[in-house]
């Protein structure tokens, strides 16, 4: 039996990164109580379902006495290798203390010791001996998804909350970049007109049909919105890519049919254009292990009959490649001081100090929010 013995950090990709790439039979983690416990069950869960680990310890540890450190781990070690099991210890995260007594105990009782990089994905080994693990353990890299990188961090994706025309097919992907390009072609007009056209639902056959005088009432309200002549324009644009059909525009009002129920929520929704077109960025990345939009997070993990007591978040894209994920909030309008925090307060809660931030916007940031992204890490990436 092989057995990984190691340090229990504060982040969670590091206690279970070495399981992730190499078949263990047995890990032991050796920690601080505050730190451990309420991670224990999630953490030993994961490792059983995900990695396929047969068995999980947790041991708790003084964090001052270097000699009481020493003495629980020797009798753990001394245990498994009686039981003709190989030992190693897993250097990943830690602290200096435990790290001391890691390298004491791995002389004392020859086994040897290792650490592997999240970010490079390298397993790094020391005082081998001919006895590595890289030799010894076969190598099984996992790939996670989101659903369980998210469950490594205490949290479920909420699925009740997914908005059914944010899923994207073959011909969606080709309507999306269209409209994506139209929408850039307009401006700030886009956000007016999505504003006009959400005051109109459709009947049953997406067919709308507005009284003259009542539809440029609602228009004049809309300063920013240009002249009448510029949303014929844009909707003779929008009949033209197919995106409603029977566009008329006579003495007694305006009808026109949405090409289908997921058009109709694009335009009425002016943000979601530019979270779609991300997404479709994102997931034509090379290597991208999974990626969705509209993901909704429940921090505690369990959702209730009754939504009022689920606490979520919502991240407009959010991305998995090589078991690091990549958050992304998306701004059509301008962007404020708020949408910085919210951001780092998700992607730090669920994605811990190797989650990638990135904020997406269809026009240029301020000096001022550019410094202050820049400090927390957050990538602006305007989207042209």
């Amino acid at each position: 039996m092989i057995v990984n013995i190691e340090f229990f950090d504060e982040e969670p990709i590091e206690n279970v990164i070495t399981n992730l790439n190499y078949e263990v039979d047995k890990t032991i983690f050796f920690g601080y109580e505050n730190v451990m416990k309420p991670m224990e069950k999630n953490t030993a869960h994961f490792l059983k379902t995900v990695c396929g680990v047969r068995e999980v310890e947790f041991y708790s540890v003084d964090r001052f006495d270097l000699m009481e450190i020493m003495k629980s781990i020797a009798n753990v070690v001394r245990k498994e290798q009686e039981q003709g099991n190989r030992v190693y210890f897993d250097l990943t995260g830690g602290e200096s203390l435990l790290l001391v007594a890691f390298g004491i105990l791995s002389q004392e009782f020859s086994a040897p010791m290792f650490m592997f990089d999240v970010e490079s994905r390298q397993l790094i080994e020391f005082c081998c001996s001919g006895n590595s693990l890289g030799g010894v353990a076969k190598p099984r890299p996992i790939a996670l998804n989101l659903d369980q990188f998210v469950s490594l961090y205490g949290g479920t994706i909420n699925y009740r909350q997914k908005k059914l025309f944010k899923e994207m097919s073959l011909d969606g992907a080709v309507d999306v970049e269209k409209m994506w390009e139209l929408s850039r072609e307009y401006g700030d007009k886009w956000v007016h007109y999505s504003s006009i056209l959400r005051k109109y639902p459709p009947d049953a056959s997406l067919m709308v049909e507005v009284d003259r005088e009542k539809f440029q009432s609602e228009f004049r309200r809309h300063q920013r919105a240009g002249n009448i002549k510029d949303f014929h324009k844009f909707m003779h644009s929008c009949s033209h890519l197919g995106f409603v059909k029977l566009y008329a525009a006579g003495k007694n009002g305006y009808k026109f049919r949405y090409k289908n129920s997921a058009i109709k929520q694009l335009f009425w929704d002016s943000g979601s254009i530019l979270e779609m077109y991300t997404f479709l960025l994102e997931t034509r990345k090379e290597g991208v292990d999974d990626c969705r939009v509209g993901v909704h997070i429940d921090w505690d993990g369990q959702i209730h009959n009754d939504g009022n007591k689920d606490v979520l978040n919502e991240i407009d894209v959010m991305s998995i490649q090589n078991d690091i994920p990549t958050f992304i909030s998306c701004k059509i309008g301008s962007v404020d001081q708020m949408a910085l925090y919210e951001l780092e307060t998700v992607a730090n809660r669920f994605g811990g100090k190797y989650a990638k931030k990135v904020l997406a916007t269809a026009q240029e940031v301020s000096t001022a929010h550019m410094r202050r992204a820049e400090e927390m890490g957050i990538e602006i990436r305007v989207i042209k």
